[in-house]
């Protein structure tokens, strides 16, 4: 199937030129908030609010004059923004609203002149008669009300801060806008992705709007055609493959049931002892070949018979039927069955001939493994919408590695719970019914026994009221 690509009528723009729009709308949008604030100054001045900074300088050169003439300097700190302190000849304070550390630091400070400086405040100094004024001030805007003053730092200040936070929220959301652009534009790279993992090969191709983005999806593109010959490639092999083993499997019947026939009829005529030796190497080995080609079988049958002839199933009849397999296999090795049913649906959807199967191949390998006069627990619950049956038996258990590879197939790599009837396709084919039915397999060791614990869950259909 051909990918068809589909484009937006928009031209593809590199990353970088995404990002340099961006920056320019970031520096635009800046400016504008600088004139804002400008403009929000001037005319809170314009309407008062805010008195200009030389306002203070004005007031305090007034008060010199005040000073000078003879008259009482009485500042009032509701208007004026200037404050004062009277001294004898000698340096002390007499009068005035600055402190004495700041009254000292003026009266040092105006020594050898009329005036002084240290940031933030200006110093003017004026004689009267035996007193000696001096005035401070600050050159800066100030609000004109007294609890603005008092409350709020000087509006060049706040200006400054009302700046950086705007200008700090202004980064924050454009970064947000720009991450989200970008992962608009990164999202059809996201889900081809997404649709490549899942081996979903047939989908389309749209076009991000950037060069970048559009170079990677387009050489995915490729990539996902190559990738999606090859897998049909190797999806005919396997085919092919499975095909002429089971059709193999199947050939090699024929001729190894005449062997064995005409091997049987051998061992009913009169031979030597040596011969009768003989004869049973030959039928032990017909019967193991006969196994192999049953396992080589079973495998064609789990990987390509995958047809799920679903029905809903008799739970009643489904577990008498399971319980008289149970009490057959375990009677030649004389092991106790415990079984419990718990709350089980009237009757649940699978199909019975696998689910049958499946449940058989964890009977066997629990009856195999157990030990002689063990016993054997089958435990069948309603969890939920799910039907769970459990079977543990008292045998040695399952290795670490076991417990991680056991549903491989062909694994015989755990030593305690390997047999000569075993050939590592049990769970195997256990683990493929149970998924086909959409349930899961755990395998684990039993706290209580020690030995090894199978649980397969299976849905229940959603029709189906549970008892």
């Amino acid at each position: 199937m051909e990918v068809t690509k589909k484009t937006n009528s928009q031209k593809p723009v590199k990353l970088r030129t995404l990002f340099i729009r961006y920056l320019f709308a970031f520096c635009i949008g800046t400016f504008l908030l600088a004139l804002l604030l400008i403009a929000a100054l001037y005319s809170l001045m314009a309407s008062g609010v805010i008195l200009p900074s030389n306002y203070a300088e004005k007031q305090a050169l007034a008060a010199i004059e005040t000073v000078k003439a003879g008259k009482t300097l009485s500042p009032n700190p509701k208007r004026d923004l200037y404050k004062y302190a009277k001294y004898t000849p000698g340096g002390k304070m007499i009068a005035g609203n600055l402190s004495d550390q700041s009254a000292k630091a003026a009266w040092d400070l105006t020594q050898q002149s009329e005036s002084g400086q240290k940031f933030p405040f200006y110093y003017l100094k004026a004689n009267h008669n035996s007193d000696v004024y001096i005035i401070r001030y600050s050159i800066a805007m100030q609000f004109n009300s007294l609890y603005l003053r008092k409350y709020l730092p000087a509006p060049e200040l706040l200006a400054i801060l009302l700046f950086c936070a705007a200008f700090l929220v202004e980064g924050a959301v454009m970064a947000s806008s720009f991450a989200r652009k970008l992962t608009r534009r990164m999202s059809g790279l996201q889900q081809a992705t997404k649709k490549i993992q899942e081996q979903d090969l047939d989908f389309s191709i749209e076009s991000s709007g950037v060069v970048e983005i559009d170079n990677v999806l387009y050489s995915m593109d490729k990539m996902k055609e190559a990738l999606k010959v090859s897998l049909n490639k190797q999806w005919d092999l396997e085919q092919t493959r499975r095909e002429q083993i089971s059709a193999l499997a199947h050939d090699v019947k024929t001729p190894l049931t005449i062997v064995r026939g005409n091997v049987e009829l051998l061992a009913e005529t009169n031979q030597t002892g040596e011969q009768q030796d003989y004869t049973n190497y030959i039928m032990e080995s017909t019967r193991q070949m006969e196994q192999y080609i049953k396992t080589l079988i079973e495998i064609t049958k789990a990987e390509t018979g995958a047809t799920l002839q679903a029905e809903n199933i008799d739970s009643r009849n489904y577990l008498d039927n399971i319980e008289r397999q149970i009490n057959a296999l375990a009677a030649v090795d004389k092991l106790e069955v415990d079984i419990s049913v718990r709350n089980v649906p009237p009757a649940f959807y699978g199909d019975p001939g696998l689910l049958h199967r499946a449940m058989m191949n964890v009977l066997s390998n629990a009856v195999e493994f157990s030990p002689k006069h063990g016993r054997i627990w089958f435990v069948a619950e309603a969890v939920e919408d799910r039907i769970r049956f459990a079977v543990t038996d008292e045998g040695p258990g399952f290795s670490k590695a076991a417990l991680k590879q056991a549903t491989g197939q062909f694994y015989m790599g755990d030593p305690a719970r390997r047999s000569k009837n075993h050939y590592g396709m049990g769970l195997y084919i256990t683990k493929f019914i149970t998924n086909l039915h959409g349930g899961t397999l755990q395998i684990d060791n039993s706290p209580q026994t020690g030995g090894g614990q199978v649980t397969i869950e299976i849905p229940v259909k959603p029709s189906i009221l549970l008892t």
